[in-house]
């Protein structure tokens, strides 16, 4: 009887395993792998998860010697330092590519020589000219050209003229129109020149990077997978209206050596000969299509299955002055910033080298180089150029800059304004520096900020830890 009793309560647990496995199996209830955690996924697809944060909390450490020297009132002192502390030894991996061209102003270009790219003794200097600069020969990328590109293309008239000496032939739009026929046979040439780096970094002549924060981020990747960093901008449909993302080159761009591989790995045949085109002639016809280099790149990347790994804000479209800063610009390190105005590419550097770079530069920490804060309004300035919102037209706030100003105070989302003396408000919901605006007949424009507001907004929204972004193309600017 016992015997029996036992089989039927063992016959009843298995039936109500089978029912459980049953009920599982059409609710799709299932146990979760571990084995496919954040750290094991492919890194486009981490920080999707609404309930995950989409940045590391990485402890990192700087490449750069303690600075010794101090800095002296001797400008010409001071740029003796300026590699003093850097880690030159980091760049028998990392090949640093500066893209200029004939028609950039030449403070511009030797202000980007003097400074941001001053340390690196390996820089590789392409141009639609040949010549020298500062000891660094710029190299005529566009000489490298298959001839077939020439046929028919009116946009490569002013470099054949610039070629047969006229100075004048290449202006900013004829310059701009060139630019775009540069980015393949400058990633080819890249890798020709140093076909065993980890890393490749580009970088324009207005283009500022935190070297400090660039290396601390390469070190947390593996350079044999294909990777592809920068400031995520749409370019060409892929499906339906998706586009595919690619780098804005302004911000900078980064390649791994897995993503240069796939990029310019070419078939051969059984006997070792090519059998397929270089890449600059793969494309040839996108390229010519195109508006932008950067658009190019990104699709020749996609089209080799390399897709973006966006790291905006960390990659910055915009230049200092422009900066929102805010929760999106406050926590993340600062990796690089577009449009550069001359005097802040040497006044950042200097700055950068009296940090003790003990943990990476933060948005929160550049706040503080803006010195916003300690003044209240500027004169015949902007700091609501875009983003800004207003009152009803009807507002006393329109009224004068006093008005604006008091409005703004009263506004719970306003922490910056610009008034434009003609009767109109302009409030903004972040903290921007803006630039100067001298005045003309028909506008005179003046800024504001709420200095209170500000602070208190600053003591709530301390960093504990840097937010690392995790690679992503929803989070966008």
């Amino acid at each position: 009887m016992a015997r029996i009793i036992l089989s039927r309560k063992t016959t009843n647990l298995l039936v109500f395993i089978l029912f459980v496995v049953i009920v599982a199996s059409v609710f799709r209830i299932s146990v979760p792998d571990t084995s496919l955690g954040p750290a094991n996924l492919y890194h486009h697809a981490t920080g999707h998860d609404k309930n995950e944060a989409d940045y590391w909390e990485w402890e990192t450490t700087t490449r750069f010697a303690p600075v010794k020297n101090q800095f002296t009132a001797s400008p010409s002192a001071d740029d003796d330092h300026l590699c003093d502390s850097f880690p030159t030894y980091v760049l028998s991996r990392i090949q640093v590519v500066l893209k200029i061209g004939a028609s950039e102003p030449a403070d511009r270009v030797d202000a980007q020589i003097s400074t941001v790219t001053r340390c690196i003794p390996n820089l590789l200097i392409v141009s639609d000219r040949e010549s020298e600069l500062k000891g660094h020969r710029v190299h005529d990328i566009l000489a490298t050209l298959p001839e077939s590109f020439r046929f028919n293309v009116t946009d490569l008239e002013p470099y054949e003229a610039l070629r047969r000496g006229d100075e004048k032939a290449v202006g900013s739009d004829e310059g701009w129109h060139l630019d775009r026929f540069k980015f393949l046979p400058m990633v080819e040439r890249a890798h020709e020149t140093n076909p065993t780096a980890q890393w490749y970094v580009f970088l324009e002549s207005d283009t500022y990077y935190v070297w400090d924060n660039l290396f601390r981020l390469l070190d947390q990747y593996d350079p044999s997978e294909p990777l592809y960093f920068g400031s995520p901008s749409p370019g060409r449909e892929i499906a339906q209206g998706k586009p595919m993302y690619f780098a804005y080159g302004g911000a900078g761009f980064v390649l791994s050596a897995g993503a240069m591989k796939k990029m310019v790995h070419r078939h051969h045949g059984s006997m070792g000969e090519y059998v397929e085109p270089s890449l600059s002639l793969q494309y040839e016809d996108i390229v010519k299509g195109d508006c932008c280099g950067d658009s190019v790149l990104g699709w020749v990347l996609y089209q080799k299955g390399v897709k973006l790994s966006g790291l905006w804000p960390m990659f910055n479209p915009h230049p200092l002055h422009s900066i929102p800063f805010d929760n999106a610009y406050w926590c993340q390190p600062v990796i690089s910033m577009h449009k550069t105005i001359l005097s802040d590419m040497k006044g950042l550097i200097e700055w950068e080298n009296q940090r003790d770079r003990k943990k990476p530069l933060l948005y929160a920490d550049l706040f503080e180089y803006t010195r916003m804060g300690t003044f209240e309004s500027k004169p015949d300035w902007d700091n609501g150029d875009w983003g800004g919102f207003s009152e009803p037209d009807e507002s006393p706030a329109h009224i004068s800059m006093e008005a604006c100003r008091t409005a703004c105070h009263e506004h719970a989302e306003c922490l910056s304004y610009t008034y434009d003396h003609s009767g109109h408000c302009i409030f903004v919901r972040t903290m921007r520096l803006g630039h100067s605006k001298p005045p003309t007949k028909e506008v005179r424009l003046s800024a504001g900020w709420d200095v209170a507001k500000m602070r208190n907004w600053r003591a709530s929204h301390q960093c504990e830890k840097p937010m690392w972004v995790k690679p992503s193309i929803t989070r966008i600017f």
